[in-house]
């Protein structure tokens, strides 16, 4: 970079207003953001004593999340997850992350994630035969559904068969972490805080006896989460059984220094249910709206589907074989991302293409402006899950399409995400076809994922199911 670069002029936004408006707005926010960056792809404000940046160029996000991924770590506002979720692949940063994902990594491959695909299809199947019992019409709220389902999905790979019902006992304390976690998280914008007194914060949330009321809803929120996962985890280390389920995989996890802890068994199983399924969710809740309002893409799922499986039930092998279908969710997660911001924190003075960025400013990356930029997709507000057929993508940047990040830190759990939204979307499409009810409205609302803002109520018709295959 050359001396003349160096120091460029960085658009400056009004730093109270954009704060204000993340508190009250978030993704409306961030859509300002996005368009003042849209001419240099870099724009600033302050927040507080906190410098922050957004960045919406591929190169730039390039340049954070892999070139000099060293250069940044997770912003304070993982110090807010980290209260619930623990130190986990999600929230930790520097040695310990990079042990624990090197150790962590193989266990999310293809070989192990093939094996608790039967896990997870048991709970599809129930909710699937729930639906339309009489054989007619339906309402479904497809959020609430899709957040059902996905823990109870989540909870049988987690937990193995019999167990998954932990997942579903939890949901409702999962539910309100949720909540009270974005209210924090938007605080913590507007207040910009210390990292260490957010940390501090957490610590007093976990072993204070008892706390006085809003506080005690997050207090009670984590004791029953921290109780029912580690009455699984000793129940399995005083049993133990050789099982393909993925608390098995953790606890079996070893490297040349040793396996991991019970506390990080505990922490990297809250994180896979709780930060997992909300996400998963909601892009499944999207898709499905999003099929509605393109039928010839949903005939064209349905006919992949009819082809493939038949009447039968899907298995691990099936998957490759689904490639619309897959796409179809992968195209939802670009249209509405459920993951609409990464934040990251510089931990020493930067540059990104001549823009000075100072030790301990926060770093954005608006997910969903990246995601609709003309520059990197043709016709972005439309619907085209051929995008994201197999060999589509070959001149398309890396750092353009961020559901999962990108770079080292890209989610561990990517692949068991797509495979889950993609035997889910099968299954249902088997039996039923689903359009939005007339006149409701479906809004994105920006929380610590973007969701509808008023769920997605829709009306399910049963197909006319395929008979299997007859055997030869």
């Amino acid at each position: 970079m050359s001396t003349a670069q160096a120091g460029r002029h960085t658009p400056t936004l009004n730093g109270a207003r954009v704060a204000s408006d993340m508190l009250l707005a978030g993704l409306t926010a961030f859509s300002r953001v996005a368009d003042a960056a849209g001419d240099g792809d870099i724009v600033r404000w302050r927040s507080g004593h906190r410098h922050v940046f957004a960045i919406t160029h591929p190169d730039y996000i390039e340049h954070v999340l892999r070139k000099h991924a060293d250069r940044y770590n997770k912003s304070v506002e993982y110090q807010l997850v980290s209260t619930v979720l623990g130190r986990s692949l999600f929230t930790d940063d520097g040695e310990t992350w990079r042990r624990h994902r090197m150790m962590l990594n193989p266990l999310m491959g293809r070989r192990h994630l093939n094996g608790v695909v039967d896990l997870m299809i048991d709970p599809i199947a129930d909710y699937v035969d729930s639906l339309g019992g009489d054989g007619g019409p339906f309402d479904v709220e497809m959020v609430a559904d899709m957040t059902e389902l996905t823990l109870d999905v989540v909870g049988a790979a987690l937990f193995g068969r019999g167990l998954g019902s932990v997942a579903r006992k939890i949901g409702p304390a999962v539910t309100t972490g949720l909540r009270l976690g974005e209210i924090a998280a938007r605080l913590t914008i507007v207040a910009a805080p210390p990292a260490w007194s957010v940390r501090a914060f957490g610590e007093l949330v976990h072993h204070a006896p008892l706390l006085p009321w809003p506080l005690d809803r997050a207090q009670t929120t984590m004791k029953v989460i921290d109780a029912m996962i580690w009455d699984v985890i000793h129940d399995r280390e005083d049993h133990p059984v050789e099982t393909d389920d993925l608390l098995g995989l953790l606890l079996r996890a070893r490297d040349e220094d040793g396996t991991l802890t019970a506390k990080r068994v505990r922490d990297e199983a809250t994180t896979f249910m709780v930060a997992g399924h909300e996400t998963t969710a909601n892009g499944l809740a999207w898709m499905w709206y999003l099929l509605a309002l393109n039928s010839a893409h949903r005939d064209r799922m349905i006919a992949e589907v009819d082809e493939v499986l038949g009447g039968r039930r899907p298995t691990a092998e099936d998957i490759p074989n689904l490639p619309w279908t897959t796409a179809c969710f992968q195209e939802a997660l670009r249209y509405f991302s459920p993951v609409w911001v990464i934040p990251r924190t510089a931990v020493v003075d930067d540059e990104i293409d001549g823009h000075r960025i100072p030790k301990g400013s926060t770093v954005t990356i608006p997910v969903n402006a990246v995601h609709h930029d003309e520059r990197w997709w043709d016709d972005p507000k439309a619907f085209v899950p051929s995008r994201f057929l197999p060999g589509a993508a070959t001149d398309r940047h890396r750092f353009c399409y961020l559901p999962f990040g990108a770079g080292q830190r890209v989610c561990i759990g990517m692949s068991f995400a797509l495979m889950e939204g993609t035997l889910i979307a099968a299954m249902m499409a088997q039996r039923f076809v689903f359009d939005v009810v007339p006149g409701h409205p479906v809004q994105p609302e920006a929380t610590l994922t973007l969701r509808p803002r008023n769920g997605v109520r829709m009306t399910g018709r049963p197909r006319e199911p395929m008979a299997a295959p007859v055997a030869a």
